[in-house]
């Protein structure tokens, strides 16, 4: 089954709510917020943030920390200096708003293209979707991902402890985020790879998630997300090879 109003939206973080373990040992995400000039005001709009808050021209960007499976690690990968790759030269050329991805040809299966009510709702002519075992130049090294729980005691050893920092760094340097998944209409999920799967989850190539950084400065970072239950390689349709040559992620990292 494909991945459903795949594409990249293009917007202004400017706040973010990480839900805990306490406040979520099950499900939880972190929930960012996108401007995306749909809201005129939006760009003037320098209010404390209140977490409380439902604003109707907000963008919800809901990544996953922590899996539903048994084995509940995501594998993170952060890319400091991600100028170097040709996919920047791309995104910088975006307008604000969402932009829907086409099928790659090498993908078995058709679009799905939910009707939704999207604020900028385009299909880009030429971007290809992201594919962490296929793009190239490669996007991540697999060997270099890190294991990480969802929120446990310490400092700098789970996702918690890796993404805030990430986002409130954006957030303080106004950057402009690019973020790849999966779109509900007014916000946007499945901001991980979405390939592997050992169960039945909607699998597909060159429809992975993840979040790309752009700093006024002209500096680019990139965070890419897998769970440590999805395996590697895939077959053509992005489901997990069955038999000794799949092996999970968790496994691969150890």
């Amino acid at each position: 089954m494909p991945i459903p109003n795949y594409g990249v939206w293009v917007g202004h973080p400017h706040r973010f709510h990480a839900q805990t373990a306490y406040q979520d040992h099950t499900t939880p995400h972190i929930n960012l917020f996108l401007r995306d000039g749909s809201n005129p005001d939006d760009e003037d709009d320098d209010r404390e943030p209140n977490h409380n808050r439902n604003r109707s021209d907000e963008v919800q960007v809901a990544i996953n920390v922590k899996s539903t499976q048994h084995d509940t690690r995501l594998v993170f990968w952060f890319i400091r200096d991600f100028a170097h790759h040709p996919l920047v030269h791309e995104l910088a050329g975006l307008d604000m708003g969402f932009h829907r991805i086409r099928s790659h040809p090498d993908n078995a299966d058709a679009d799905d293209e939910r009707e939704l009510p999207y604020r900028h709702q385009q299909h880009h002519p030429t971007l290809v979707g992201l594919d962490y075992l296929r793009t190239t130049p490669k996007l991540v090294h697999i060997e270099a991902g890190r294991l990480l729980p969802h929120d446990i005691p310490g400092s700098d050893n789970d996702m918690l402890d890796e993404l805030e920092p990430i986002l409130k760094d954006a957030i303080h340097r106004r950057a402009t985020a690019y973020v790849f998944g999966s779109s509900f209409g007014t916000g946007i999920h499945d901001v991980h790879m979405n390939q592997g799967s050992r169960k039945a989850y909607e699998d597909a190539v060159f429809k992975d998630g993840g979040l790309v950084f752009r700093f006024p400065d002209g500096r680019w970072e990139a965070v890419f997300l897998a769970f440590a239950s999805q395996a590697v390689p895939t077959d053509y349709r992005g489901r997990a090879v069955v038999g000794g040559e799949g092996r999970d992620l968790g496994e691969v990292l150890g």
